[in-house]
């Protein structure tokens, strides 16, 4: 797709927050009850309340509110309208994320591996193709 595809419609503004956003995804192994928690709300697509995410994970309800807190700091999760106390991941931003992360690796990829030139077929040349043998 390249520069002429998706980024075109997004602003600057945009493209850095995914950024951002997938750095810090990448950084969460790190911290593996955050890391627990956004892969568990992504994998359930549910909306969980922290004792539900303490209870499914086996983990304290302390360090599930730490944990909590520190992805919606990392604006990594969402705190869900329609459910008090309840917790919710936005799938589509973290694909969006991982998709402009994936398609910059793929044209720095290409921008360090060019294509060698194919060479020139018979036809393309002017000469008569060779009869089959």
């Amino acid at each position: 797709m390249g520069e002429s595809g998706f980024r075109e419609k997004m602003s600057e503004k945009q493209l850095a927050e995914l950024g951002d956003r997938t750095d810090t995804l990448l950084k969460l192994r790190k911290a593996p009850s955050q890391f627990q928690i956004v892969f568990h709300l992504l994998g359930t697509a549910r909306t969980m309340s922290v004792k539900e995410l303490s209870t499914e994970l086996n983990l304290t309800p302390k360090a599930t509110e730490r944990a909590v807190s520190k992805l919606l700091e990392k604006n990594l999760i969402q705190r869900a309208p329609f459910k008090d106390g309840g917790y919710t991941c936005d799938a589509k931003q973290i694909v969006l994320s991982l998709l402009v992360t994936v398609s910059d690796m793929y044209e720095d990829y290409e921008r360090a591996h060019p294509k060698p030139a194919q060479p020139a077929s018979p036809e393309s040349a002017g000469e008569p193709p060779s009869p089959p043998s």
